[in-house]
């Protein structure tokens, strides 16, 4: 889909009674069939996937409009350029109803970038109960772009009524690279309304930790990331 035309939500797969609802935000620009074309293939039985795709709304805008538009009492969020495994919404729903205090889940990344569940909540692999999230006023736009979804999830964590975890074995690859860079605003903003869970969570406690989180906010990382991901590339296309 090319373009700057703008889409209301999208049902490119749809179910009469969805358990769990997987919310996609995307732009016309960007191309989302991939990714839908990996969740067709989903162990799960009812589900529903809802695509906003609209070049005027930020990504917090566009996750909300998706969030109350669906009909799943579970949302599970990823990005437009993610691949989930077939065991994806399969895994959460098990989450959830292995435990009715859930009301967040973050899981694991692999690829592209990388996560084992530090509590900053990554967007391309979050599930969480709608109401839930709702309740707490869902995706908040002032930090769009940058650390909205570690926002949200703490959040959920302060005012959502349950608790929030973290299981490894509900994963998601993504392919690329982040398309996010750091936001120096925001970032200082995050710590301004979250100064005990930014100290807890994103500043390191060790020396090396420290030396790591400069290099990263200096963008030396991601230079590193991207050469390392060329390179990946580069290996596979000579096999």
């Amino acid at each position: 889909m090319t373009g700057a035309t703008t889409e209301s939500p999208l049902w490119p797969i749809d179910h009469p009674d969805p358990v769990i609802s997987v919310v996609i935000p995307t732009i016309p620009s960007n191309s989302h069939d991939a990714v839908v074309d990996s969740l067709r293939e989903q162990t799960a039985d009812a589900y529903e996937v809802i695509v906003v795709d609209d070049a005027t709304l930020d990504i917090c805008e566009a996750r909300n409009e998706g969030i109350r538009a669906a009909r799943g009492e579970i949302i599970a969020l990823t990005d437009d350029d993610c691949r989930p495994p077939r065991d994806w919404l399969s895994k959460i729903v098990t989450a959830f109803d292995r435990d009715p205090e859930l009301v967040c889940l973050e899981g694991a990344v692999f690829g592209g970038r990388t996560y084992d569940g530090e509590r900053r909540y990554v967007g391309c692999n979050l599930a969480f109960d709608r109401d839930a999230a709702l309740s707490v006023g869902g995706f908040r736009s002032t930090f769009a772009g940058w650390r909205d979804d570690t926002e949200f999830g703490w959040r959920m964590e302060r005012d959502a009524d349950g608790h929030c975890t973290y299981h490894d074995a509900v994963r998601m690859h993504h392919p690329d690279p982040p398309r996010a860079t750091l936001d120096e605003t925001l970032e200082a903003r995050l710590k301004r309304e979250y100064p005990d869970r930014y100290e807890s969570v994103l500043v390191p406690d060790t020396l090396t930790g420290r030396v790591n989180d400069w290099l990263w906010r200096k963008g030396v990382w991601n230079v590193v990331d991207t050469l390392r991901y060329d390179l990946q590339n580069a290996i596979r296309s000579n096999r």
